[in-house]
């Protein structure tokens, strides 16, 4: 079997290694200095964002930067190995989209931390954001966006009016053609944020979803809630979102949120023990510390009908984010209690069919 001998000259090794690197101009290691700072602080940009904004948003910026890092080593990795001499509009194309990704990241959350809100959610501080953070976002996005683009096009020579306008004209074009998906869910996001009614940590129902759940961010296309019974994440479209009933159970309310749940119980049944029993539920699920004392009780006949009586056992929340638990709570209550006051949850039966006389 021939032997096959890998000859390798080290002492012209650092020699053809700075041939190599002769194809990378000032520019380009300034590029790559820059991108590897990115990479090195990366974590620590994203996480500064989280600590402001959301963990899942600060997850996807990270992802973004390390995949733009990534690209950007192997392009340069390429022209090294291969001695491809890049053009200097590359290297300065790569340095403007970073420079204008950064100053939107850090710009989005300097004017959260200012003009955010915050709030206290079961003892977790938050910032949302407020119309006029999110105007401002909103404005300073839409300037850098706007500088980057007249960048790109002066560094890759396209001065020329026809050319320029070309250029415009495609981005316009493009907008235009996809409008119909983005342009509903962007403007009813706008309008969402703008009216404050929904914002991050409150707790909505959407009867037409058969949702209940917690706000976990509302951006400008989407909005992503966090179901209470399946512990999901849902992304709901902002156009779906505006055009919906939404019922918000505001965290931030001083006489808490009301909540109610109905019993049924058959004609002829005793009020006061229908009343009592209802009483002791509610006090069994203070004691649990699921319902505030202090909103009260109330206790009352909501309906009469074909085979029943329906009864409703208001209660004020504790914590909204609580909502399923506490529900669960008060009818397990009253379950346990219905034997003790000589009760029947049970729907009451109205006629039987007697099979043998009916055969």
């Amino acid at each position: 079997m021939p032997e096959i001998l890998l000859f390798i000259d080290f002492k012209n090794l650092p020699q053809a290694f700075q041939n190599h690197l002769r194809v990378l101009g000032p520019i380009d290691h300034f590029t790559l200095a820059v991108n590897l700072l990115i990479l090195v602080f990366s974590k620590s940009f994203a996480t500064r964002y989280g600590q402001i904004k959301n963990k899942n948003k600060s997850q996807a910026r990270l992802r973004i930067l390390n995949g733009t890092n990534l690209c950007l080593f192997l392009i340069y990795l390429i022209a090294v190995i291969f001695e491809i001499r890049l053009g200097k509009a590359i290297s300065q194309t790569f340095l403007v989209i970073l420079g204008s990704y950064l100053m939107i990241h850090f710009a989005e959350a300097l004017i959260l931390k200012r003009y955010g809100r915050s709030k206290t959610i079961d003892s977790l501080s938050l910032t949302t954001e407020t119309q006029t953070s999110r105007t401002l976002e909103l404005f300073f996005s839409f300037l850098i966006v706007t500088i980057t683009i007249v960048l790109l096009i002066n560094i890759w020579g396209f001065e020329d009016w026809l050319q320029t306008t070309s250029v415009l004209g495609f981005l316009a074009l493009f907008v235009f053609a996809s409008k119909e998906y983005w342009a509903g869910d962007f403007l009813s996001g706008i309008l969402i944020i703008s009216q404050g009614r929904i914002e991050r940590g409150d707790v909505i129902k959407i009867k037409d979803e058969n949702l209940i759940g917690s706000v976990l961010q509302v951006d400008s296309f989407q909005t992503i809630v966090r179901d209470l019974v399946n512990q999901h994440d849902i992304i709901l479209p902002n156009s779906r979102l505006r055009l919906a009933r939404v019922d918000v159970l505001k965290t931030d309310s001083k006489k808490g949120v009301r909540e109610f749940e109905d019993f049924w119980f058959g004609y002829g049944t005793d009020n006061t023990r229908i009343q009592e029993m209802l009483e002791e539920v509610w006090q069994k699920s203070v004691e649990q510390g699921l319902i505030s004392k202090k909103g009260g009780v109330v206790i009352a006949n909501k309906e009469c009908g074909d085979h029943g009586v329906r009864w409703r056992l208001a209660y004020t929340l504790k914590s909204p984010h609580k909502l399923i638990e506490t529900a669960n709570c008060v009818r397990e209550w009253a379950y346990n209690l219905q034997e003790k006051y000589g009760l029947e949850l049970a729907t009451p039966l109205t006629h039987s069919i007697n099979r043998d006389t009916a055969d």
